[in-house]
């Protein structure tokens, strides 16, 4: 009786260490549509930064962002798109469309998590 006792708490706690190390190092965090980027990096990039919208990833399709997930996730986005040069044009669901000098942009926002948000831009963003 007493060896069940014992095997029991060992197995509780090792399902305890389990779970704690996970809720540690934030796995449970769902994996990113980026490659080059772990879920953990993309926090503490986002942590350690003073800016609101942070890079996370390049890539000749475009460049990744990621954002607390605020109400005014938007206008943020707009912001600091137009600060290119680009005017919104309109917005339907999760997608931010911008017009400059007759070209077409289309951001995109992406909830990741109830607290973070990701954000592409298409590589033309930055082209004069």
């Amino acid at each position: 009786m007493k060896r069940k006792w014992i095997i029991s708490s060992a197995v509780l706690s090792g399902i305890a260490c389990i779970l704690l190390f996970l809720i540690i190092n934030k796995v449970h965090y769902p994996s990113p549509p980026i490659d080059s980027i772990t879920p953990k990096e993309i926090v503490n990039k986002l942590n350690e930064s003073n800016q609101q919208l942070v890079e996370i990833s390049k890539d000749s399709s475009g460049t990744w962002y990621v954002i607390n997930n605020l109400k005014e996730v938007n206008k943020i986005v707009e912001d600091f798109i137009s600060e290119k040069g680009w005017s919104l044009s309109k917005i339907e669901g999760n997608s931010l469309f911008f017009e400059r000098q007759g070209e077409l942009l289309v951001a995109s926002t992406e909830m990741w998590t109830n607290k973070y948000r990701l954000v592409k831009v298409p590589a033309n963003f930055e082209s004069d």
